[in-house]
């Protein structure tokens, strides 16, 4: 199959083309013997090691020994959580972004791994392993929060997740919400055959700059049809979860955390389909040995914890319709699924926030530690955060800012029912601001000659040409006037009209392409698999990372990027202070 050659790179073979088709090499099983020629060369190299290690402890300080990253994992473990791959060479492209001789600008990325192979290669059923599994659909942040629920439920029914990938598109390739037969077609839809492969790889017309009429007039049938079909190709990609989040540091520290005993197992599932699934799983009757739970609404069934209520007993109240536990039209009890005898159970959605409940305190424990832990390791995203950071702190004093630090603002407005509630949520980010400075004259008084504008910024009545830089537009402006970054998916905002009002008000607003320095680590950076050009996709997270390390923080309502600032980020960067509370 064509998504198998595309998936199969993916999860760890060459690129090259000679080693496309090349067999997987089977997992080293611990405690079986090597044969003889090898435990020659197994003891010929430990003998030769140890004569080395007693040269290096005589030379070799002892406070570096004791700085070394490198954890040994525990090899019990290495049927489900590998170790990973060698240190790559600092030098080499592939790994953590380096300037110059300087060390990595943060230290605590995933430097050890290539962040386009999977951490969890291809391996045969365990004996008696059952497993978990779902159809991942919609945007990054509600696969984010599926995922997490998988894992949830995985550990609750100690069951094996089959782990799907990040599916990553632009507008026009988005997979919505839908039945599980037709989501299963969207799957097998994401095709990439050999030919295509030749066609586009080196070929990306998503990054070109546009044609004028006169130039799509002179281009050629064939032209146009590779266009056509290239700006398909680069549409897409997946990529592994691990490329942008420690996920192993999940798996395994769940250990202790309620009554878990054991890491959460997942067993890699590169390709989607139904066939892929029975085939490497051994499954002889799909029927038999798979218990589908197919949903027919988006917000089908919610399985309920009854590890220690017992709700047959005292069944659940009424919900209430205006909450998300309400949405759900049916239930499901945790108890029944563990009682299921398939090898497999199938869920279409995961998707919610109150899927799968969390009642007793191990489970709710089990719960906030998923979704907390689950920490950004993209090393590039780290490194232009900290870059853009950087930057912030000299702006902060070149433009005489009274607040010591800068605040956080998320303003969603491109797609879903956010088009239609526009104003209102610029108007409850304005009004958030409009309080915070009243309250920073209180805590960081100045005077009233340097609160006076120095010097005014362009009238916002006449549209400029070219839009201004952050300093263009805060230098001159109050000392006062607060410190923004602000994430926004708004098309140019500072010459959008949409937002006119806003800077007139709030000047010293900061946005993602104010850091060009930052957008320089991350631009270039391409899918190996597929050669994919990385950035829109790395720029969502970088624009949430920059937004939760704002003194304080508000977002729109009802968005799942707000709420994952809320939920995740700002306990990550800000764990001895008050969550931000959500908008309502």
């Amino acid at each position: 199959m064509c998504l198998d050659f595309h998936f199969h790179r993916y999860a760890g073979l060459s690129s090259e083309p000679d080693t496309l088709n090349a067999p997987l090499l089977p997992l080293h099983k611990p405690g079986t013997p090597p044969p003889k020629n090898r435990r020659r060369i197994f003891i010929a190299a430990a003998t030769l090691s140890f004569v080395v290690s007693l040269v290096l402890i005589q030379t070799v300080v002892v406070p570096f020994m004791r700085s070394s990253p490198h954890q040994d994992l525990d090899p019990s473990h290495s049927a489900t959580i590998p170790s990973p791959l060698p240190t790559l060479d600092p030098k080499s492209p592939s790994s953590s972004t380096t300037h110059g001789d300087e060390e990595p600008l943060q230290e605590e990325g995933n430097k050890e791994h290539n962040p386009f192979l999977t951490m969890f290669p291809p391996r045969p059923p365990m004996d008696q392993e059952r497993f978990l599994g779902y159809l991942p659909h919609s945007g990054f942040h509600n696969q984010r929060m599926s995922i997490e629920t998988a894992l949830q439920l995985a550990a609750y029914l100690n069951r094996t997740l089959l782990l799907p990938p990040l599916y990553l598109c632009d507008i026009k390739h988005y997979i919505g919400w839908k039945t599980p037969s037709i989501l299963l077609r969207r799957w097998e839809s994401l095709r990439r055959t050999k030919e295509d492969e030749a066609l586009c790889r080196d070929y990306d017309p998503t990054v070109l700059p546009p044609k004028t009429q006169e130039q799509r007039k002179a281009m050629s049938k064939q032209e146009r049809e590779r266009e056509k079909i290239c700006r398909h190709y680069h549409s897409w990609t997946l990529t592994p979860w691990t490329y942008f989040y420690d996920l192993p540091k999940v798996l395994e520290g769940v250990v202790g955390v309620g009554h878990q005993l054991e890491p959460i197992r997942v067993f890699d599932r590169p390709n989607m389909s139904i066939a892929w699934m029975a085939e490497q799983l051994g499954i002889q009757d799909l029927d038999k040995e798979v218990y589908w739970i197919n949903d027919t609404s988006r917000f089908h069934v919610r399985i309920l914890d009854d590890s220690e209520y017992d709700y047959r007993a005292h069944p659940e109240p009424i919900p209430d319709p205006n909450s998300w536990k309400g949405r759900y039209e049916n239930t499901m009890l945790l108890s029944d699924l563990r009682a299921r005898p398939e090898r497999v159970i199938h869920f279409g959605s995961l998707f919610g926030i109150e899927r799968v409940e969390a009642r007793s305190e191990s489970h709710q424990a089990l719960q906030q530690y998923i979704t907390n832990n689950l920490d950004i390791w993209n090393q590039p995203i780290l490194d232009a955060a900290k870059h853009a950071e950087t930057e912030i702190q000299k702006w902060i004093v070149m433009t005489g800012r009274v607040a010591p630090d800068f605040l956080g603002a998320h303003l969603r407005t491109a797609d879903g029912g956010f088009k239609n509630v526009v104003g209102q949520s610029l108007q409850h980010i304005m009004d958030w601001l409009t309080d915070k400075v009243h309250q920073d004259k209180t805590r960081y008084p100045t005077s009233a000659a340097s609160s006076s504008i120095i010097g005014g910024r362009q009238d916002h009545n006449e549209a400029p040409v070219v839009e201004p830089t952050f300093l263009e537009s805060c230098m001159g402006q109050p000392l006062d006037s607060p410190l923004v970054f602000l994430a926004t998916d708004v098309h140019r905002p500072r010459v959008s009209p949409v937002m006119s009002e806003y800077w007139q008000k709030f000047p010293c607003t900061m946005i993602l392409s104010d850091f060009p320095g930052s957008m320089e680590i991350l631009n270039g950076i391409r899918n190996t698999a597929d050669n994919v050009h990385m950035l829109p996709y790395m720029t969502a997270l970088m624009d949430a990372v920059l937004a939760a390390k704002g003194r304080e923080f508000q977002g729109t309502e009802n968005s799942t990027f707000t709420n994952y600032i809320i939920y995740h980020l700002w306990l990550e960067y800000h764990p001895d202070r008050p969550r931000p509370l959500p908008i309502q």
